[in-house]
């Protein structure tokens, strides 16, 4: 009768650790709860990539008496920097400029390793593990 306990004690301890074993394997993703059923489908979340601003303002003190107010439309590809004097609260209209063309530069005035060298290290390396 004593080994009949044992061994039932034994079952159920065993039976006991394999369901806490497969319950955490078939938990689902994220650690979200619930059980895993054949009838459940695997969800995809997908993030959708974030909506540029149609406007980016940037504030500048360059002294308590002046400060530099630039706006950047990201649609229209264009910038305009101001002068705003915080005493009298005027603000003076100093550059436009369309910045399409400058986006389009692989590099301009830029210090080495220039773009054009890091892609050529780039497929040094690659010929070189082949």
């Amino acid at each position: 009768m004593r080994k009949n306990w044992v061994g039932t004690v034994v079952l159920v301890g065993v039976s006991m650790a394999t369901g806490v074993v497969l319950s955490q394997m078939w938990e689902p993703a994220h650690g979200q709860p619930g059980g895993f059923s054949a009838e459940e489908v695997p969800q995809v979340i997908v993030k959708q990539p974030a909506e540029l601003p149609k406007w980016c303002v940037d504030f500048m003190s360059l002294s308590p008496q002046v400060r530099v107010i630039t706006v950047v439309d990201t649609e229209t590809k264009k910038i305009a920097v101001y002068h705003e004097e915080t005493a009298t609260g005027g603000v003076k209209l100093l550059s436009v400029r369309n910045i399409q063309p400058d986006l389009m530069l692989d590099s301009y005035n830029a210090l080495p390793p220039l773009p054009s060298q890091l892609i050529q290290e780039q497929q040094r390396l690659k010929e070189a593990n082949r």
